[in-house]
């Protein structure tokens, strides 16, 4: 029996050095969880913009007892152009409360857009500024856990271009002018939401660059598909949803009743 115990505890002993290990790498102390900050965007329907970029100086959450608590200060610059289909960039990752945050404020210091011929234009004034975003579905930071939040920049209506034509579209670079901006975001917790993942097609062949569209919350979001027609979007609740593609030569179709469980993938295909 001594042997017995002495073995049993010999486990145990090694059991709590695990679990002590594993807590101090993670470095999360008790009563707070970790939230990692990602950032993804929402295109250009064009494709001569080769940097869109933003400097985030500040993210705050909203915990329940209306107080912002700071998750990340300093500056961190974003290029925002390929953080589409699923892609992401972490901000931060910093340790918090655990409890539910129900609206962000997201302070930026700058912003700026490379177009394909090296033309750039700086709207570092127009950016410096907070705003405040809704977190829906609200962010849940549990104990000991990370937690992932999204803020989606739609960076077609952020920023927005001057130029000679008519109506509020850029045709050819050489017709930009210039630039203004002002951010325009979605935000989510990540670890509470599914994705729709899809392909668009012309009569069976995968079709590259097209504008594909979903309603979330009451807001539209899009993308455009790789070169083998997929598409992805992250972020997305529970729910019944209709996805939209257009094309300027293949005019338009959509698919409705496309279903999102939980946090898993709906599927759909969009054939032209």
């Amino acid at each position: 029996m001594t042997n017995l115990f002495k073995k049993l505890a010999l486990v145990a002993l090694v059991v709590g050095v695990f679990i002590s290990c594993d807590k101090d790498e993670d470095n999360i102390p008790d009563g707070q969880g970790a939230v990692k900050v990602q950032l993804t965007d929402d295109p250009f329907p064009f494709d001569f913009v080769t940097e869109a970029n933003v400097g985030v100086a500040k993210v705050e959450l909203r915990n329940a007892a209306g107080e912002y608590v700071v998750v990340f200060e300093g500056s961190s610059s974003h290029n925002m152009v390929g953080l589409t289909n699923g892609t992401t960039e972490t901000v931060a990752t910093t340790n918090i409360e655990a409890g539910t945050y129900d609206q962000a404020r997201v302070t930026l210091n700058a912003a700026s857009i490379q177009l394909s011929d090296g033309t750039e234009f700086e709207m570092n004034a127009d950016a410096q500024g907070s705003y405040e975003i809704s977190i829906d579905p609200a962010l849940i930071v549990e104990e000991g856990d990370t937690s992932e939040v999204l803020f989606d920049l739609d960076i077609n209506d952020s920023f927005k271009f001057l130029g000679t034509w008519v109506g509020d579209w850029a045709s050819t670079v050489a017709s930009i002018l210039g630039c203004s901006f002002d951010a325009d975001f979605r935000a989510c917790d990540l670890d509470q939401t599914g994705e729709i993942e899809g392909t668009v097609t012309v009569s069976g062949t995968a079709l590259e660059n097209a504008y594909v569209s979903v309603e979330v919350n009451g807001e539209e979001i899009s993308t455009q598909t790789e070169a083998n027609g997929s598409f992805t979007f992250i972020g997305v609740e529970e729910g019944t949803y209709t996805v939209s593609v257009e094309t300027e030569a293949n005019g338009s179709t959509s698919v409705d009743n496309v279903q999102v469980s939980g946090t898993g993938t709906a599927t759909c295909t969009l054939d032209l």
